[in-house]
């Protein structure tokens, strides 16, 4: 199973970790990763009435592998001052006009959703320090109920 569990997951996680994530994203990929493994699993959704907690097990939910991929790439790129990305990791457009309707959600509010911080600068010192910035990334995992 967890060969199956590998596959299934690297498949469908691949570039994961640059997603802007909304809930109705997060709910797709939650259902597609539970067919694939009720297809590796040989699992009929209707005749065999295998609930998600356990098909699960005690695996985290597929939407906080991928906050955690992105925390990790977020922080990575953070402390690394060689790196292009560095400087667009927290970047926040301030020029230009804004369209009507609601805003796209970008990179910077999918991190502060993730890390429950207000403000850039408080993201910031947070990323500085890595061993603070694992225990955030580490705490961010999500379990389905039983």
């Amino acid at each position: 199973s967890s060969g199956i569990n590998a596959e299934s997951q690297s498949v469908l996680l691949y570039g994961s970790e640059t997603w802007t994530m909304t809930k109705r994203l997060e709910k797709m990929v939650d259902g597609c990763y539970a067919r694939m493994l009720r297809m590796a699993l040989n699992i009929n959704q209707y005749r065999d009435h295998v609930s998600n907690h356990s098909l699960y097990g005690d695996l985290p939910k597929v939407g906080s592998k991928i906050t955690q991929r992105r925390l990790r790439l977020a922080g990575h790129a953070h402390r690394h001052p060689e790196l292009t990305l560095n400087k667009l990791i927290l970047w926040k457009p301030s020029h230009g006009h804004t369209n009507r309707g609601r805003p796209y959600l970008t990179l910077l509010d999918n991190l502060k959703a993730d890390t429950g911080l207000k403000s850039v600068d408080e993201i910031a010192r947070l990323m500085e320090d890595r061993k603070l910035w694992r225990t955030v990334v580490n705490g961010s995992r999500e379990y389905y109920p039983p």
